[in-house]
Formats: C-alpha cells, sequence, structure tokens
C-alpha cells in the first residue's frame, strides 16, 4: 500500500497532480477527517487481500472531487451530504462521477458548544450573536473547502442570524480540537463544527446547537455516499461490487475514530485488528464477490488474517 500528500491551495489552485500513481492500483482520496483516514485504510486492506495494489492520497475534498473525473482518484468514501453538495451535485448533474452506493446514514453536523455553555442559555444558533463578546466572535472551523467550512462561510456572508461579523478560525480537524479543548480546559465560551459519528461526542462534554432558518446546508442529517471514477467498475468490476455492497454503522465508525482519533493508534493496526475480529461483517461486504485470482473474496479475506 503506498500514502502519498499532496499539497494543495484550495482558493487558488485547483489542479490534482498525479503522485507516482500506479495505473492498476486503486487510487483513494482521503482528506484528513479521522473516520476517513480508518474507514479508508480498512478497505484498502480487504482490497490488497483480494489481490489488488492500494493507493491513498491524502488531500482535501475539492481536490477528491476534481481527481475523480480527472483519473487522479478512483474512490472517495466521504461524499457527506448535503454538507458538500457544492463540490458534489455539478458532478451528478453532468453525470460526471459513478455514486456506488451509500456507507452510511447515521450522521449528523451542526455548530456545537461545551454543555456549560448550553445550559448557559445557548441552544440554538440563534442565540450565538448574543454572547458574542463571550465568544470573540469567532467560529473554530475544519479546514478550508471542507462542506461545513463552506456552509458556515455563506452563513456569515448571509448574515444568518446575526452571523455576518463574525469570523472562521480554520484549521484541519485535530487542530481544530486541541483548540476548543484549550479553551474548555479554561471554561471558556467556544462555538466550533461538530459532527456524528465522531470521538469527540464520546470524550467530550458537548451539545450541538439548533438551527434557524438559514443554516439548512450546515445543520443536517447526512449521508454518506462512496463514489468512483466513471471507468473504475470497468477497471475493478469485483473491487466495484464490494463498495457496492459497503455499509457501516455509525456506532462502528465512532468506534474506529475513537481508536484512532483519542486513543492515538495507528490506522494500520486498527485495521489488521477489527478485520479478523468482524469477519462476519465483512463477509457481507464481500456477498458474491471475488478476488483477483477467481476464489470467493472473503476466503481470501479470512487466509490473510489467518
Amino acid at each position: 500500500m503506498k500514502k502519498a500528500v499532496l499539497y494543495a491551495v484550495f482558493l487558488t489552485c485547483c489542479f490534482f497532480a498525479p503522485v507516482n500513481a500506479h495505473a492498476e492500483a486503486v487510487k483513494f482520496g482521503v482528506p484528513p477527517w479521522p473516520g476517513v483516514t480508518v474507514k479508508t485504510e480498512i478497505l484498502a486492506q480487504i482490497i490488497e487481500a483480494m489481490g489488488h495494489e492500494t493507493e491513498q492520497l491524502e488531500v482535501g475534498p475539492a481536490i477528491v472531487y476534481n481527481g475523480l473525473t480527472t483519473g487522479d482518484v478512483d474512490v472517495y468514501v466521504a461524499s457527506w451530504i448535503p454538507l458538500q453538495n457544492e463540490m458534489f451535485k455539478p458532478l451528478k448533474e453532468k453525470n460526471a462521477v459513478d455514486i456506488v452506493g451509500v456507507n452510511l446514514d447515521e450522521a449528523g453536523v451542526s455548530l456545537a458548544v461545551p454543555t456549560y455553555v448550553w445550559e448557559a442559555g445557548v441552544r440554538t444558533i440563534a442565540d450565538l450573536d448574543k454572547h458574542a463578546a463571550k465568544f470573540d466572535s469567532t467560529i473554530y472551523s475544519i479546514e478550508v473547502g471542507s462542506g461545513m467550512q463552506i456552509s458556515t462561510e455563506k452563513m456569515i456572508n448571509n448574515d444568518v442570524a446575526g452571523l455576518g461579523d463574525w469570523t472562521m478560525l480554520c484549521s484541519p480537524v485535530p487542530a481544530m480540537i486541541r483548540a476548543v479543548q484549550d479553551k474548555v480546559r479554561e471554561n471558556k465560551w467556544v462555538v466550533f463544527h461538530g459532527w456524528q459519528p465522531h470521538w469527540m461526542v464520546f470524550q467530550m462534554d458537548m451539545k450541538f446547537l439548533e438551527g434557524v432558518p438559514g443554516s439548512e446546508e450546515l445543520v443536517s442529517e447526512s449521508t454518506v455516499y462512496t463514489l468512483a471514477s466513471l471507468d473504475f467498475k470497468d477497471r475493478f468490476p469485483q473491487v466495484h461490487k464490494f463498495l457496492g455492497n459497503l455499509y457501516i454503522k455509525g456506532a462502528t465508525q465512532s468506534e474506529w475514530i475513537n481508536e484512532y482519533g483519542f486513543k492515538k493508534v495507528r490506522p494500520e493496526e486498527i485495521a489488521r485488528t477489527w478485520i479478523p475480529a468482524n469477519l462476519d461483517t465483512v463477509e457481507k461486504w464481500l456477498e458474491g464477490v471475488k478476488a483477483k485470482d477467481g476464489s470467493p473474496a472473503i476466503e481470501a479475506v479470512r487466509k490473510a488474517y489467518m
């Protein structure tokens, strides 16, 4: 398995540069989010047990969506809808990507606050601007180019709930969470992007805020799609069938995220432990799927983890 890191300036560049990609490898686009990182690693290990090579291209979602149309990315398992609609809908309308299936539907997103802030009266997004000074008029956001960042920027630009003069402090997910935890340790007020499944739900004493008119793109129950390039099914028909069978429970992904994001277990180790311990689930994913040599894929996986 190869992992490649691509550095991109989201606001100025949408060109996806190939990174030593093997034509015969299944190339995953992987934004730097704990759940996606572990989920992709588990899928990659299963695909490798089937006899195929894989690559993981660590880039932001805007680059991934573009890569699906240029041949630089084969698969993306983190298409959160409606949060990523700005990137997803144009490709869907043009039939430019293969919507393989839904891999997760027990997901939700909103702005969130520590429980002590919620208990002080901040229950909805409409309550934020009443206490702007305590929040430093700042929303702690994940990285630029993400669906949550784009949706929140729209809310600010449209002055939803008086947030027009607020700013966003954007950073990768781990950095955002560390900054929020620093605020919480000092008992300060902070509002930030929250979502589930994620370890933050289990490890942080927090509450999600109710939405208001104009916040619908951010505050939502989400569906997570698996996307592929249009030629992927022809090149990897059995892997495509596997990914079409894929369905992950929210609690399972939260478990992965907790292991990686909170306990700091390496994704490779999580996958090597989880797969053989959950072969009943893997067998459902691989129903009717063949390995590269034509044998049942589940048998190839069992053999790899004996």
